[in-house]
């Protein structure tokens, strides 16, 4: 009987950790700049396994401010190389097929930054700008990426869109409260 409970509990255990709400990773003020430093944490957006597949994907993004700067950090592992020049585009079309266009500023890399589970470890990721507002009230069905070859588009599930919808009013609400330090 004890050991019954055990599994359940481990079972129980193993699935809750799939399961994140979405929070405030960091905001705080930056001591220099004394500008407001806020990111959220990350939302996988599209995810499809390696096996059998042209390309292999997983992207996950999160929605940062840093420098007086709105932006997008996205995490993109894929199975081939794929360059993405800076100034580059991503456009996100939402519900209603309206594109949303943002510009990609340079890479980002490191642990946290880049990288896409245990098997993306230190992979370069994307910084995007633009009017990160859209994300409020609209829901994203899917995003194209530019690159030196031409384009990948992918399916935003209606699930993902909706958390990635809840993280940028989370983000925007940290925004405007008063400069309180966190860091997780």
């Amino acid at each position: 009987m004890i050991m019954k409970q055990n599994i359940i509990l481990l079972l129980l255990f193993m699935f809750s950790i799939g399961i994140q709400a979405q929070s405030i990773k960091v905001s705080q003020t930056d001591k220099f700049t004394k500008d407001k430093v806020v990111y959220t944490s990350y939302e996988k957006i599209s995810s499809e396994a390696f096996i059998g597949t042209q390309t292999g994907k997983k992207i996950a993004m999160c929605f940062g401010r840093e420098n007086g700067l709105n932006m997008i950090l996205m995490k993109w592992l894929t199975a081939d190389a794929r360059l993405v020049s800076v100034n580059s585009k991503v456009i996100f079309l939402d519900e209603e097929d309206n594109p949303h266009e943002f510009t990609v500023s340079d890479y980002a890399s490191g642990r946290g930054e880049g990288t896409v589970g245990a098997l993306g470890m230190d992979l370069w990721g994307l910084r995007i700008l633009g009017d990160l507002s859209v994300f409020k009230d609209h829901i994203m069905t899917a995003v194209r990426i530019y690159t030196t070859d031409g384009y990948y588009d992918y399916k935003i599930k209606k699930g993902a869109a909706e958390k990635t919808r809840k993280a940028y009013r989370l983000f925007e609400k940290e925004i405007q409260k008063g400069n309180l330090d966190k860091w997780k």
